[in-house]
């Protein structure tokens, strides 16, 4: 597929292919394929996107995508990078090579926004890249370029007791619900079941040398803190990712301490908030 795109100031292509810009109020009955490997992250991101009127079906992997895009038709793909069986960038480059897919728009969700991973995306033939944690509104605008924009909306006053919670801003994790507080109670719900283990399941991953495994678990957990608004528990993930990724084996039980302090801070007002609901 020739390469069009926008141009950072410093000349970096910053989107890949030529967007469409015709005008649209919204993107009402678009039909998405997401693609995420995390559950609340993929679950945050499904219910976003049908509060927008889109037609949103997921998979969890790259490979289960392509089956996926394979026997169906599609208007765009937001795409996970990093995922187990086939990360995101082997499934774009195999879905280019599908009959009538070559200008499908796929839109690369990262941990982060350097000019790397961009490059990375653009390279591997994604059209544009968003990073994590996922701000719906940006979600909607580089959707928009792509698909048909829709305008913003207002978002609503956050439910007072969650600006009480220790270790999370619940007015900015309601904002990137879009103002949905039921989706954002969900999802806080499910937080505290599933990570009341963490320490224990990072400790048994990392003592049987399944580095990647364990880098994967800070990994997934650094992105869903931001979603959430766990801004210091996010700082915390993302410095055990990176003491996974250096192999650091005196640094990796540090910031893991460091994290699970953190951790049972956001439980226990989490567990709190769930007896009071």
């Amino acid at each position: 597929m020739p390469v069009h795109g926008d141009l950072d100031p410093g000349g970096v292509i910053r989107c890949r292919g030529k967007p469409d810009m015709k005008p649209g109020p919204n993107l009402k009955g678009a039909r998405l394929l997401l693609v995420e490997d995390d559950d609340i992250n993929r679950e945050v991101a499904l219910d976003l996107l049908q509060g927008e009127g889109v037609d949103v079906d997921t998979a969890v992997n790259g490979r289960e995508a392509l089956d996926k895009l394979s026997a169906g038709r599609y208007d765009g793909v937001l795409m996970d990078c990093q995922m187990p069986v086939m990360d995101g960038f082997a499934a774009t480059r195999a879905l280019r090579k599908l009959p009538g897919l070559d200008s499908l728009p796929v839109i690369a969700m990262t941990a982060s926004s350097t000019l790397d991973d961009r490059d990375q995306a653009l390279a591997a033939g994604m059209n544009d890249h968003i990073a994590k944690p996922i701000d719906i509104d940006e979600v909607i605008q580089t959707l928009a370029r792509w698909v048909s924009p829709r305008p913003k909306e207002a978002v609503p006053d956050v439910d007072p007791r969650l600006h009480s919670l220790p270790g999370l801003d619940g007015v900015e994790a309601l904002k990137r619900m879009r103002g949905n507080e039921a989706l954002l109670r969900k999802s806080l719900q499910r937080f505290l079941q599933a990570y009341a283990d963490f320490e224990p399941r990072f400790q048994s991953t990392w003592s049987s040398a399944e580095a990647e495994g364990a880098r994967r678990m800070a990994h997934d957990l650094q992105s869903l803190a931001g979603t959430l608004g766990m801004k210091a528990l996010r700082q915390h993930a993302l410095a055990l990712e990176q003491a996974c990724i250096a192999g650091d084996a005196a640094a990796v039980p540090a910031r893991l301490q460091d994290l699970s302090a953190e951790l049972a801070v956001v439980l226990a007002g989490l567990a709190a908030w769930a007896q009071s609901d």
